[in-house]
């Protein structure tokens, strides 16, 4: 037991960050070398009665991309989430952009890879990259974090295409939310390119808004499924959900430290713990709970139960009370069936719902459990983080147009050659 983590919590806790008006209002023609487009504004969703106008405040110059775009959609629905102790924006040039490191939901930055080599074969459609959980845009450029940018867009945009990525304002949001922006996202990039339809490329958390967008599952405010989505490559995507907080307890010790790296910046799946066993330290703040400010409102929605198949890690620490819900030596928990609940069910729901038919679906999985820095899942078969069972599920079969399984980790689904040549090939598939 590493008390020393928990005790820090004693000395006072880290409040979520929250945005002032001034940082969610923040003037992008401040922003230097912004390039203004035609009116400043364009009209992406129709009609215009049942939704706002979608407004693109800037572009933005970028040591990565080509350039960087703004988008604000005045949607409502779209409001200012709260951010956890880690959660904010760190990128120099996503914040620039934003003009906030804890910017307004209605925001979503669009980049461009900048056009492929002359000369080259021009692939059909254009490709849309959307990340996955606690990552921004930049991540597909340099997948492997470590400034070596050998990422997907540089490849994909070499071979012919005309490559975007976006950048969600929230690492965690609710998935409705990205799948809005999403489809803002897409209807921008069939404006600059004048194509109707787009190839989406989602990794990890992005597959679940992906899908919903295509699956046309919305609630009444949002952007009905367009038709403008040809193929849809799903990487280490949680298709059949995730346990993985709930069934390794001990991984909560990990998130109750005090470090500020934004490796740790996920839900506890404990709302207290004690300290010495006897002491209750209330820890909901950090935990899957909206009761005080939920810093992580799309985790719950990619939760389910793989306990039936894959028995929890029942060596570990409270790992009973932590699953089923319950008070154990160290901690309390409400259990992963209460926030299944709390997310609306949306994995379950999401497996009801239709695929377009004219939708090409593709699947990627890994099952090389050896991220580095994390507890890896090892209860089954997994790529670290997701259960290969997971990634590949899908209620039917019929769009589905090509899978596969490589010995490649989470990440390296995305950062590995191999990988990427996988995602490339079946882009470029008739």
């Amino acid at each position: 037991m590493k008390l020393n983590a928990i005790a820090s919590l004693l000395m006072g806790k880290q409040q979520p960050r929250r945005a002032s008006s001034a940082a969610v209002s923040a003037d992008a023609s401040k922003v230097q070398d912004q390039v203004q487009l035609s009116g400043g504004k364009s009209l992406l969703k129709a009609p215009p009665s049942q939704n706002p106008e979608v407004e693109v405040l800037g572009r933005f110059p970028s040591n990565k991309w080509a350039w960087s775009e703004r988008l604000f959609d005045s949607d409502p629905h779209l409001t200012q989430a709260n951010f956890g102790p880690r959660g904010h924006h760190r990128a120099q040039e996503i914040v620039q952009a934003f003009g906030s490191d804890t910017p307004h939901s209605g925001n979503v930055l669009l980049h461009y890879a900048g056009p492929p080599p002359a000369g080259v074969k021009k692939q059909a459609h254009p490709v849309v990259l959307v990340h996955g959980a606690n990552k921004n845009g930049d991540f597909w450029w340099d997948a492997n974090e470590d400034g070596s940018d050998k990422g997907l867009p540089q490849k994909l945009r070499a071979e012919g295409f005309e490559v975007y990525a976006l950048s969600f304002a929230h690492p965690h949001d609710d998935n409705f939310v990205w799948a809005e922006q999403m489809a803002n996202g897409i209807e921008r990039v069939k404006q600059l390119t004048g194509k109707e339809q787009v190839d989406l490329v989602a990794h990890s958390k992005g597959g679940a808004p992906a899908r919903a967008y295509v699956s046309d599952m919305r609630q009444d405010w949002m952007t009905p499924y367009r038709g403008d989505v040809h193929r849809l490559v799903l990487v280490g995507a949680a298709n059949g959900g995730l346990d993985t907080s709930f069934r390794h307890a001990s991984s909560n010790l990990s998130l109750l430290a005090s470090s500020d790296s934004p490796f740790l910046n996920a839900p506890t799946s404990w709302e207290s713990t004690k300290f010495m066993g006897v002491f209750p330290i209330d820890i909901s703040e950090r935990s899957y709970s909206n009761q005080n400010g939920d810093c992580w409102p799309g985790q719950d929605q990619l939760l389910a139960r793989w306990d039936s198949k894959y028995p929890i890690a029942y060596w570990e620490q409270d790992s009973l009370t932590t699953y089923n819900g319950g008070e154990g030596f160290v901690s309390t928990s409400k259990g992963i069936d209460h926030y299944i609940a709390q997310g609306g069910h949306y994995i379950e729901n999401l497996n009801k719902a239709q695929i377009d038919p004219k939708v090409e679906v593709a699947l990627l999985a890994g099952d090389n459990p050896n991220i580095a820095g994390i507890m890896n899942e090892t209860t089954g078969p997994s790529d670290g983080l997701l259960f290969v069972d997971s990634a590949l599920h899908m209620p039917s079969t019929k769009n589905i147009k090509a899978q596969a399984v490589l010995h490649l980790n989470h990440k390296a689904l995305v950062s590995d050659a191999k990988g990427q040549q996988w995602i490339s090939e079946t882009l470029k598939k008739a």
